[in-house]
């Protein structure tokens, strides 16, 4: 493997990041504006005959290491914080906590702030070499050599959330106290919550001392970020069916709809007896209903990622598949999630007196992973055409576009299944019938083109 710079770029780039995480930390928007003003009448005080500059500078310089000293002779507060965490949280939709605060020390306590200290998620060697910044040809040849901005943007990429400083607050002596936190998810998955700080600073506000305090660890699980879709007109609505005909439909459960009476067969509900009419005829009699139909939908998942193809390509197809789980209606249908993590699976949710199943199906697709195994894509092939015969429409959600995706789509249809397929790029393509291209970072467009697009198409 040829030696390229970025590998010798990645440890310099790795120690400034962390170092500079802890500079912005401690360091107010206050304190910067000082430093800077500080530091600018310091050149100017370098000539003698501007004696006034030379005076305000030793005067802000020395603020600057009063400000130092009292935060290092600080007392250190003794909080007993708990949080009262939500299960779930979204990536990129900002979520607020309750925090209850107790101050344990017999001193009052001022300007205080809490802050959540998330667990630093800096870019592997291996990501730092091989993955490319979005545009990153179009920049000049510096940047192109020595590509920082292809560091600040794996960062970005890589940070679980982002966490806010909470209001002051004033304590008095062991007294008790409730406020909000604030932070924004990036990324699905789980989000753990064990590093809480109180941020304390110094009488002139420019730097602050972060400490831990006595919290229980917590976690969130961020689900996957959801682009907004409308009601879709899918095929095989629910309906009611005398002659067990119809749609391509799964029959699941009976409605309301009282036909009359017939004689007891086995497997039939004890519920459903008649009991006035099994000791008039001296026989076992059922209530009959009519059977109520409701149709199935699949949505394919699918989880086979190239070894040269961008993380980003799999995080927006699990984007684009919650997006389409929270808009189908499970309490009128059957939905089944598809998709293959080593083995295939399925899960089923809706019928009849069903509630949403959006929450435990994002759960689900909070957690699934990529594999650059082949063979998983065979599999879930198999499982989508498994039933075929049970389902009236399908959303396909592929990571590329080759001959074995393409097959299954051939296959489905010739089974009478329709399909609605999405394949995520990282590179704009040339539509093709029946085929939607999503590109990354333009995924809302596309899916509101096809939204348009599908509507016209309905009507």
């Amino acid at each position: 493997m040829p030696f390229k710079l970025t590998q010798l770029l990645y440890p310099f780039y790795r120690l400034g990041e962390r170092f500079s995480q802890g500079i912005r930390r401690r360091i107010t928007e206050a304190g910067w504006f000082f430093i800077a003003v500080t530091f600018v009448l310091g050149l100017a005080g370098m000539d003698t005959n501007y004696s006034l500059h030379y005076q305000i500078f030793s005067a802000l310089l020395m603020i600057l290491v009063l400000a130092i000293l009292v935060l290092l002779i600080q007392r250190r507060p003794n909080l007993q914080v708990q949080r009262v965490c939500p299960r779930f949280a979204t990536a990129g939709v900002d979520l607020r906590y309750p925090v209850h605060i107790r101050n344990a020390s017999r001193y009052a306590l001022y300007d205080v702030r809490l802050r959540e200290w998330l667990p630093d998620a800096l870019p592997s060697k291996a990501e730092f070499v091989n993955r490319t910044e979005p545009g990153e040809r179009r920049r000049n040849l510096f940047d192109r050599v020595f590509v920082y901005y292809r560091w600040m943007w794996l960062v970005a990429t890589k940070r679980l959330a982002h966490s806010e400083p909470s209001d002051s607050l004033e304590l008095a002596p062991e007294s008790q106290q409730r406020l909000m936190m604030t932070l924004k998810p990036s990324r699905r998955g789980v989000l753990p919550l064990n590093r809480l700080r109180v941020l304390a600073r110094d009488p002139f506000g420019l730097f602050q001392r972060a400490r831990p305090v006595q919290c229980s660890p917590n976690s969130i699980l961020v689900l996957p970020r959801r682009y907004p879709i409308g009601p879709l007109d899918l095929p095989g609505k629910r309906q009611l069916d005398e002659l067990g005909a119809g749609v391509v439909a799964s029959s699941v459960g009976q409605s309301d709809e009282f036909i009359g009476l017939r004689d007891y067969r086995p497997g039939d509900p004890p519920r459903h007896i008649h009991w006035r009419s099994w000791a008039r005829l001296n026989r076992p009699v059922v209530k009959e209903y009519e059977e109520e139909t409701f149709p199935r939908y699949a949505l394919a998942l699918d989880t086979v990622l190239d070894p040269d193809q961008d993380d980003e390509v799999f995080e927006e197809a699990v984007s684009v598949a919650a997006s389409f789980v929270s808009s189908v209606d499970t309490r009128e249908s059957l939905l089944d999630l598809l998709f293959v993590a080593g083995k295939a699976y399925c899960f089923s949710m809706g019928g009849p007196g069903a509630g949403p199943a959006s929450e435990k199906m994002l759960e689900v697709l909070a957690t699934v992973q990529p594999s650059t195994n082949a063979e998983q894509l065979i599999k879930l092939k198999r499982s989508v055409l498994r039933r075929a015969s049970s389902i009236s429409a399908s959303i396909l959600v592929f990571t590329g576009w080759c001959d074995e995706r393409q097959a299954l789509v051939r296959d489905l249809r010739a089974h009478g299944v329709i399909c609605i397929v999405f394949v995520i790029t990282s590179k704009a393509r040339k539509p093709e019938a029946g085929t939607n291209f999503l590109e990354v970072n333009d995924i809302a467009t596309g899916l509101a083109s096809f939204q348009a697009n599908h509507t016209a198409g309905a009507a």
